[in-house]
């Protein structure tokens, strides 16, 4: 049997492990990364993800809960506008259009902005793909905490009830004209001749899904059966 590590490397070595765990998960997800291809990457002996992490789930668990945490740093900001704006019964209708213009361009920015931050959102579409015995952890740490604030949100605009499928359904399609540039990355690279997303790219993308859900709140018209009426019962 080998011995443990020192301890004094434990918290260099959790942390080449996750940092390696988030690039080659994001890269071919969690079946087809192998522990000698992890322990490679990070550069430590291989028993180090069982000493660690209890074997590649745990440490897979480890790097979705590193990735929900950096992503909620990200975007805590802009969902603490969401959040004040929701709950603040004098917000304006502009006020509720401003937080979602921020959420928005934040949320692309989080996705698309970076080689990790697109590493990162990899994984978490990867769960919605093929979900794993980890897919509570990214569900409820991120994506069910993500759809809450866009459903409360849209709920102040539409004046829609919280339990309502329309409000549900319109607040996933809103994050879906956000996550087809990701999901679909290599096709659009090769649509607009790029080998990578150039600022440019980015600041067009932002403007377009603003533009976009901007335009299904201005022209909002109820399509489940006793969905709520237009957005002037809203704010």
């Amino acid at each position: 049997m080998k011995a443990k590590e020192p301890r004094s490397n434990d918290k260099e070595t959790r942390q080449r492990l996750v940092q390696a765990g988030s690039r080659l998960f994001g890269l071919h997800g969690f079946e087809a990364t192998g522990t000698r291809a992890l322990a490679q990457e990070a550069g430590v002996n291989l028993s180090a993800i069982v000493y660690h992490f209890g074997g590649k789930e745990g440490l897979y668990r480890a790097v979705l809960e590193h990735v929900i945490a950096v992503k909620h740093e990200e975007v805590g900001a802009d969902m603490a506008r969401v959040l004040f704006a929701c709950q603040n019964p004098a917000s304006t209708r502009e006020e509720l259009l401003a937080a979602l213009r921020g959420l928005v361009r934040t949320m692309v920015e989080v996705m698309l902005g970076s080689s990790e931050s697109q590493s990162f959102s990899q994984i978490m579409m990867q769960e919605q793909i093929a979900p794993t015995n980890a897919y509570d952890v990214c569900h409820d740490g991120f994506f069910a905490r993500v759809h809450s604030m866009w459903a409360m949100l849209l709920g102040r605009l539409f004046g829609l009830p919280p339990d309502s499928l329309e409000l549900k359904l319109r607040a996933l399609s809103v994050m879906g004209q956000m996550v087809i540039f990701r999901v679909g990355m290599t096709g659009i690279l090769k649509v607009v001749g790029a080998e990578r997303l150039s600022r440019e790219h980015l600041d067009c993308i932002g403007r377009l899904c603003v533009q976009q859900v901007e335009a299904m709140v201005a022209g909002y018209s109820p399509v489940c059966p006793g969905a709520a009426p237009s957005p002037e019962d809203g704010v």
